[in-house]
């Protein structure tokens, strides 16, 4: 009984989960002077509970129980200050913090919206990483096969990819015939030299005696590099994919919040262009929380589809 306490019950994580929910309690000075007022609790209180329950399942693995413990009293921890110094004691300036309340509130008066952009800009970032990834793995192989062309092409490659692709985002965006287009072109240059340069590393340390072992079965080059050497460092290829998701969405961001007419970066604009932060910090809780399930999911792909690693 003492374990089980000490594990599920006694920690920060659930000190900050009820303090918060102690909050509701306290009479709110936001709700009594903003004009705005404060809106129902109920979609950010169905929150904390989603994350808590989320809290529990994760303890009940001892690799990650410590973990989750740190994490989740991180998130109770500042939904609470949040929580009292905002939406209680109204101490900071209303207009660019917002309530959580009427942050979360948001999620149910814009879900339309907010769903519309979301699939508008996965269609973009997908097709763009997609094509990144699968044209520089295949280019980043065959120039990395070859040591002449890896000296010659390596260097150019190296000094591209230095310039940050925000510096061309607007350029890109203004010359493309359409938006999608450019969008699409813009996350595939963001991926694409980082991947190539990565692929033809990759190909140049991959063990000679595994290229040796193929030369002997007398197999030929493309076997070699399509069938050994791509799925060799395909462990390598997925590791990387939450650094160039994070720098992808970054991109895509930026470029919706130039030129488009839907997408999460969208909405985050023309919040701010009307100056509604309460919507802009939405949109922004609603672009974390696309991130951290995506990780999740390239997370459960690599255990699923690699089944080797090294």
């Amino acid at each position: 009984m003492r374990n089980f306490l000490s594990k599920y019950v006694f920690n920060i994580a659930n000190l900050f989960f009820v303090l918060t929910f102690a909050c509701f309690l306290l009479p709110s000075r936001y709700a009594a002077e903003m004009r705005i007022g404060l809106k129902s609790p109920l979609v950010f209180a169905i929150v904390l509970v989603l994350v808590e329950i989320r809290f529990i399942f994760s303890l009940q693995k001892k690799s990650k129980s410590q973990a989750a413990k740190d994490i989740t009293g991180f998130v109770f921890i500042v939904a609470f200050i949040w929580e009292l110094f905002v939406s209680r004691l109204n101490v900071l300036p209303y207009v660019f913090i917002p309530a959580l309340e009427n942050v979360f509130y948001v999620f149910v008066q814009d879900y339309q919206l907010m769903i519309t952009g979301f699939f508008s800009s996965m269609y973009l970032l997908i097709m763009g990483m997609l094509t990144s990834i699968v044209i520089a793995v295949i280019l980043g192989t065959l120039v990395g096969w070859n040591p002449r062309l890896t000296k010659a092409i390596y260097p150019i490659a190296k000094a591209v990819s230095t310039v940050p692709p925000l510096i061309y985002t607007p350029y890109v965006v203004l010359i493309m015939p359409t938006f999608r287009l450019a969008s699409i072109f813009v996350i595939f240059l963001t991926n694409f030299w980082s991947t190539f340069m990565g692929s033809i590393n990759n190909t140049a340390f991959v063990e000679k005696k595994i290229i040796n072992s193929a030369r002997v079965l007398n197999l030929s080059t493309p076997v070699i590099l399509f069938k050994i050497i791509i799925p060799f460092n395909l462990p390598r290829i997925i590791n990387g994919l939450p650094i160039h998701l994070a720098s992808a969405l970054m991109t895509l961001t930026a470029a919706e919040m130039l030129g488009a007419d839907c997408g999460m970066g969208f909405y985050v604009r023309m919040s701010l262009n009307f100056a509604n932060y309460t919507k802009a910090v939405t949109g922004i809780f609603f672009i974390g929380l696309v991130v951290t399930v995506l990780n999740s999911i390239i997370g459960v792909m690599k255990k699923k589809l690699i089944k080797w690693n090294y």
